[in-house]
C-alpha cells in the first residue's frame, strides 16, 4: 500500500553538497571518459534500433564498474548519452546500476532523481530500492539525503520504505526529523500501521525517551502481538528490567504469547534481577507454546539458570538441545564459570571439542571471566596464550579482562605489553579500553602513566575520569582528586556519584571523617541525592582504616537521613562486627538481612560465616554455610578459617577436601586457613602434606603467610631445629611473623637461647613493639635472670614503651566493659574481686593450683597470687558470671596465659557454664573443665 507523505520544512542533516562520508577521488585521465563516450558511441551507431533488452545490455556493458570508475564527471556523461536512447531510462538493469554508481560517488540528489524515474516508470519496487541504499549502510546520512529529494518530488512512499527510514532516523538519533515523520505520518492516518509505530517505538526508545513509546503504545487503537513484544524488547533493551516483567506479565494476562525473541529477552532480564521465580513460570510458557525447543530461547533459559544460581537446571535445559551450537556451549561453560564451577566447565569444554565444535572468542572470554571472577588471575594469563596461539584476534571484552587481571595482581611490565598491543591494534579509539588503561596503571601505581592515557584520550567518558580520580584516591593526593574533578567540571562532564563516593571512601579511609561529612554535604549542594552507595562508600573507608566503631556510628547517620542499608552496606556492616567483635549486633543484622532476602546473596551470607566465626559461634556460621546454594571460593575459606580459629583443625581439613570434590579449585587464601587449622591443632604431617601438595598439585607458589604457618607448627610442637632450617629455605626475608612465631615456640618450650636469637631478629625488625621485650622480659623470669628482666625493662623504657599487658572486654546489655590492668576503673570493680576470690577458693578445693611462672615480677608468692588475680580475662568472666550471662564471650587483646587458660576451665566446670575467650591469636571454648584448644595453643 502507498501513500502521498506531506513534511513540511523538512531539512537536510547536512549543509547541501556536504557529507561526512566525501570521498577524495583523483581525477580521471580524460582518456577514460573519450574511450567510454566512444564506446557508447559505437555501441548505438551500430545498434540503432535495437530492441528494449539488447540497449538495456550495451547500455550495462558502457557504464563503469564504481569500483574502478574514478569521476562523478564521466558518469554524468555517460548518463547524458543513456538519456538520448528510447526506453533506456526506464531499463531495471540501468537504473539499478545507475543507483549504485551515483550513491557510489556520494551524489545522493541524482541518485534520487533516478529512483524518482525507476519508481514512476515501474521499472524498480520500493523493496529494489531499500535493498540498493542497504548496500549503502556505510553512511546512514545518505539514506536521508534521498529520503529528502524523493520527498520534495511529492514520492507516494511505501510503508516499508517509511519503516526502513524511520530505523535510520533510530540508528543514527535524529528525533527532530522522526517526529516530523510521525507528524506527517498521524496526518495521513498512517501512524497505526503496526510495523510504523514498532519503528516509532523504537525511535523514541533509542533517543532516550522511553515514555513515548509507552504512550504511542497505549494509544494504539489495537494493540497486536507485534506491538506487544517490542515494547517489552525495548525495555529489556533499555535495562528496565522488573518493568519489563510488569509488562511482559501484563502481556500474557491478555493471552498473548510472546515470541522467541521476547521470551529470549525477558529471560535475560530474569537473569539480571535474579528472578528466578519468574524464570520458571516463563520457562514453563515456552514449554507450552512449543517455543522451548528454539535455540535462542534454549540458550536463554541455560543463562538465566545460571545467573540464578540454578546451574543443575541450566544443565538440565542443556542436555535436552538437539543439535548444540557452540553458542549453547557457550551459555553452559559461561555458566559453570559464573557460579564457580570451575572444573566442570572445563571438562565441558572437552566435551565440546570431541563434539567436533571449535570454541571461539566468545568461549574463551567465558573462561577469561570465571578465571577473573573468582581470583585465578594467574589462570587468566594462561588462557590468554591460548587464545593468542590459536590465532585469535583479541576483543575489547578479552583485553579489558586481562587488564583487570593485571591490575590485581599490579603486574605493570605486562600491563604495558598489553598497551603495546592496544596500539599496534587499533583499539585506543575504544573508550572502554582506554579507560582500562587508566584504571590499570593507577592501580599499578603508576599515576604518572595513566594521566599519560587519559590526556591522549580524544574520548572520554565520566567512567574515565572517576578511573584517573580513583587512582589518586589510592595514591593518597586527594587534593589532586579534587583538582581533577574541578577539570572534570570545565570540560562539561558532570560528577556522578561514583566520583564523589571514591573521594569520600579516600577520606574516610584515612580517618578524616569530618572531610568526608563535607564532601556529602558538597553532593547535595550540587543537586545530588546522597545515596545508600555514598554511605556504604563512608563506612567502607572507616572499616578499611580500622575504625569499626566509626563505622557502625554513621549507619545511625544513614539511618536518619532515611536510607536504608542495601546488600553490600549490611556485609560492610558484618565485616565491623566480626572485627570487634560484636555477637549481638552482627545477629541483629542477621535478622535484617533476612527480612530484606539479603541473606541469599554470596558476599553477606560468605560475610555472616566470617562475623560468626569470629564471633566465637562456629556452629551458627556453619548452619549459615551449609544454606549457602552457591557457595563460592570466599564462602569455602571464611568456614575453613572458622574452623581453623577454634581450634578445629580436623574440620578445616574435611571442610576442604569437601570443596575438592565439589569441583572448587584452592587459591592462596584457601590454604592459608588450611595450614592454620593445621598449626592450631598440631597436625604436623597434614601440614608438611598440604604445604608440599599445594604447589605440585595447584601450581600456587608458597606466601610468607604460608611459611608462617608452618614455622609456628614446628616451633609449637617442639621441632624448633626444623622450624629454623625451613627459615634457611625461604625464597624471601622472614618477616616479623616468622621470627615472631620462633620466638613464641621457644618460650613454650623453654629455649632461652634460640629465644634471644628470634628476639635480636625482631628488635631490628620492629623496635617499638612492647609485645617483643614483655615476651623476653617473661622468659628471663622464669628462669630467675632478673639482671636481665631489668635490662629490657631499661631499654624499654629508653624508648619510651610502656609495660601495658592489654586489656579484656565483654558485652553486657548491649553495653561494652572494659577491662585493663592500669587503668581498673569499672564501677562495680570491689564485687568482682570479690566474688574471683571466693571463686579461687572453691577451685583450690577442686585442685586448681595458680601457675607462679606467668608472673614476671620478683615478689613473693602471695603478691604473685594476687597479681594472678588481675589479670583482666578473669575480671571481665567473673563480671560475665554476676551478670548471670550465658554463654560467657570475652574478647582479649593478648595471648592467654597459661594460669587463666587453666583457671578458665576450672571454672567452666565449677559454675557448669560456657566460656569462649578470644585472644590476639585463636578462640578457646572452655566446656565441662576442657578447653577446644587441647591445651594446644
Amino acid at each position: 500500500m502507498e501513500q502521498t507523505l506531506s513534511i513540511s520544512k523538512f531539512t537536510s542533516p547536512y549543509p547541501n553538497n556536504f557529507s561526512p562520508y566525501r570521498r577524495k577521488r583523483k581525477k580521471c585521465a580524460p582518456t577514460i571518459i573519450s574511450q567510454a563516450l566512444q564506446t557508447s558511441e559505437s555501441v548505438l551507431q551500430a545498434n540503432p534500433s535495437t530492441s528494449y533488452v539488447d540497449n538495456d545490455l550495451a547500455t550495462c556493458h558502457v557504464l563503469p564498474d564504481p569500483i574502478t570508475s574514478q569521476s562523478l564527471s564521466s558518469l554524468k556523461q555517460i548518463h547524458a548519452q543513456i538519456l538520448k536512447l528510447s526506453n533506456v531510462a526506464s531499463s531495471a538493469v540501468t537504473m539499478e546500476k545507475l543507483i549504485k554508481m551515483y550513491l557510489y560517488f556520494d551524489s545522493y540528489q541524482l541518485g534520487a532523481a533516478v529512483c524518482y524515474m525507476a519508481l514512476s516508470s515501474r521499472a524498480l519496487s520500493w523493496d529494489s530500492i531499500i535493498a540498493l541504499l542497504m548496500e549503502k549502510g556505510s553512511n546512514p546520512y545518505g539514506h536521508l539525503l534521498v529520503f529528502r529529494e524523493l520527498h520534495r518530488l511529492k514520492t507516494r512512499f511505501s510503508v516499508m520504505f517509511l519503516v526502513f527510514t524511520l530505523k535510520i532516523c533510530s540508528e543514527i538519533c535524529k528525533l527532530n526529523l522522526g517526529l516530523s515523520i510521525h507528524a506527517s505520518l498521524v496526518k495521513f492516518g498512517m501512524a497505526d500501521e503496526t510495523y510504523i509505530m514498532c519503528s516509532l517505538m523504537e525511535l523514541y526508545a533509542n533517543c532516550s525517551i522511553l515514555d513515548y513509546s509507552y504512550r504511542l503504545f497505549y494509544e494504539a487503537p489495537i494493540k497486536d502481538p507485534v506491538l506487544w513484544n517490542r515494547l517489552v524488547a525495548l525495555y529489556v533493551d533499555k535495562e528496565l528490567f522488573s518493568e519489563s516483567l510488569q509488562l511482559y506479565n501484563e502481556m500474557h494476562y491478555y493471552g498473548i504469547t510472546g515470541d522467541a525473541i521476547t521470551i529470549s529477552k525477558v529471560l535475560h532480564a530474569c537473569g539480571k534481577i535474579e528472578a528466578l521465580r519468574e524464570g520458571e513460570a516463563l520457562h514453563a510458557q515456552a514449554v507450552k507454546s512449543g517455543l522451548s525447543c528454539n535455540h535462542m530461547v534454549s540458550t536463554s533459559l541455560v543463562t538465566m539458570y545460571s545467573k540464578n544460581f540454578s546451574i543443575d537446571n541450566a544443565r538440565k535445559v542443556f542436555e535436552i538441545i538437539e543439535n548444540k551450537t557452540v553458542v549453547s556451549w557457550n551459555a553452559i561453560v559461561s555458566s559453570c564459570f559464573l557460579n564457580g564451577f570451575l572444573k566442570e566447565a572445563l571438562e565441558l569444554l572437552d566435551h565440546m571439542v570431541e563434539s567436533g565444535l571449535k570454541p571461539d572468542l566468545v568461549t574463551w572470554n567465558c573462561i577469561l571471566s570465571g578465571y577473573s571472577r573468582y581470583g585465578h588471575d594467574y589462570k587468566v594469563f594462561e588462557v590468554l596464550r591460548t587464545i593468542v596461539g590459536n590465532r585469535f584476534r583479541l576483543s575489547s571484552s578479552t583485553i579489558t579482562c586481562v587488564l583487570r587481571s593485571v591490575s590485581n595482581l599490579g603486574l605493570l611490565r605486562y600491563g604495558k605489553e598489553i598497551h603495546g598491543y592496544v596500539v599496534r591494534h587499533g583499539f585506543m579509539g575504544n573508550v572502554y579500553i582506554s579507560t582500562s588503561l587508566v584504571d590499570m596503571y593507577a592501580k599499578c601505581g603508576s599515576l604518572t602513566s595513566s594521566q599519560k592515557v587519559f590526556d591522549w584520550m580524544e574520548n572520554k567518558n565520566v567512567h574515565t575520569w572517576n578511573s584517573l580520580i580513583s587512582g589518586y584516591v589510592q595514591e593518597v593526593q586527594l587534593n589532586q582528586a579534587l583538582v581533577l574533578i574541578r577539570k572534570m567540571k570545565d570540560k562539561g562532564f558532570k560528577p556522578d556519584l561514583a566520583t564523589w563516593n571514591a573521594l569520600i571512601s579516600g577520606y574516610a579511609a584515612q580517618g578524616l571523617s569530618t572531610q568526608a561529612l563535607i564532601l556529602i554535604r558538597q553532593i547535595k549542594s550540587d543537586g545530588l541525592k546522597p545515596n545508600v552507595v555514598t554511605w556504604t562508600s563512608l563506612i567502607s573507608g572507616f572499616c578499611h582504616k580500622g575504625e569499626f566503631g566509626e563505622a557502625l556510628f554513621f549507619v545511625s547517620e544513614m539511618l536518619k537521613e532515611g536510607i536504608e542499608p542495601n546488600s553490600t552496606t549490611v556485609s560492610v556492616l558484618l565485616r565491623a562486627c566480626a572485627a570487634l567483635p560484636l555477637l549481638a549486633k552482627g545477629m541483629e543484622l542477621h535478622c535484617f538481612a533476612f527480612r530484606r532476602a539479603f541473606d541469599t546473596d554470596i558476599y553477606v551470607a560468605t560475610a555472616l560465616v566470617d562475623m560468626y566465626s569470629k564471633s566465637g559461634s562456629l556452629r551458627n556460621a556453619h548452619r549459615v554455610f551449609k544454606r549457602i546454594s552457591n557457595k563460592n571460593l570466599a564462602s569455602w575459606n571464611a568456614m575453613i578459617m572458622g574452623f581453623a580459629s577454634h581450634g578445629h583443625g580436623e574440620g578445616s581439613i574435611r571442610l576442604f577436601e569437601e570443596m575438592i570434590k565439589s569441583g572448587r579449585l584452592p587459591d592462596a587464601v584457601t590454604y592459608t586457613a588450611l595450614l592454620s587449622g593445621c598449626r592450631h591443632s598440631g597436625l604436623i604431617d597434614e601440614g608438611w602434606k598440604y604445604f608440599d601438595q599445594m604447589q605440585k598439585l595447584y601450581n600456587i607458589s608458597p606466601t610468607v603467610e604460608h611459611y608462617t604457618c608452618m614455622i609456628d607448627l614446628l616451633a609449637k610442637t617442639g621441632f624448633l631445629d626444623e622450624a629454623m632450617d625451613l627459615i634457611e629455605k625461604m625464597p624471601m626475608e622472614p618477616d616479623v611473623s616468622v621470627w615472631g612465631a620462633i620466638l613464641t615456640g621457644s618460650k613454650i618450650h623453654n629455649n632461652l637461647e634460640l629465644a634471644e636469637t628470634a628476639a635480636k631478629k625482631l628488635y631490628r625488625l620492629e623496635p617499638y613493639n612492647p609485645a617483643i621485650y614483655l615476651t623476653m622480659i617473661s622468659l628471663y623470669a622464669k628462669e630467675n635472670r632478673w639482671e636481665d628482666v631489668e635490662d629490657v625493662k631499661v631499654a624499654m623504657n629508653a624508648l619510651g614503651l610502656k609495660s601495658r599487658f592489654g586489656w579484656s572486654w565483654i558485652v553486657i546489655n548491649k553495653k561494652v566493659h572494659t577491662f585493663d590492668v592500669e587503668q581498673s576503673t569499672h564501677p562495680e570493680m570491689g564485687e568482682i574481686h570479690y566474688n574471683l576470690y571466693w571463686l579461687v577458693n572453691d577451685m583450690k578445693k577442686m585442685g586448681y593450683v595458680p601457675d607462679m611462672s606467668c608472673v614476671s615480677q620478683n615478689v613473693q608468692s602471695e603478691e604473685k597470687e594476687q597479681l594472678l588475680m588481675g589479670h583482666t580475662e578473669k575480671l571481665a568472666v567473673t563480671y560475665g558470671l554476676i551478670c548471670n550471662t550465658r554463654p560467657i564471650r570475652v574478647v582479649k587483646s593478648t595471648r592467654v596465659c597459661n594460669d587463666c587458660h587453666t583457671w578458665a576451665k576450672y571454672l567452666s566446670r565449677l559454675c557448669d557454664c560456657e566460656i569462649y575467650i578470644r585472644d590476639s591469636v585463636r578462640f578457646h571454648h572452655f566446656v565441662k573443665g576442657g578447653c577446644s584448644c587441647n591445651d594446644y595453643w
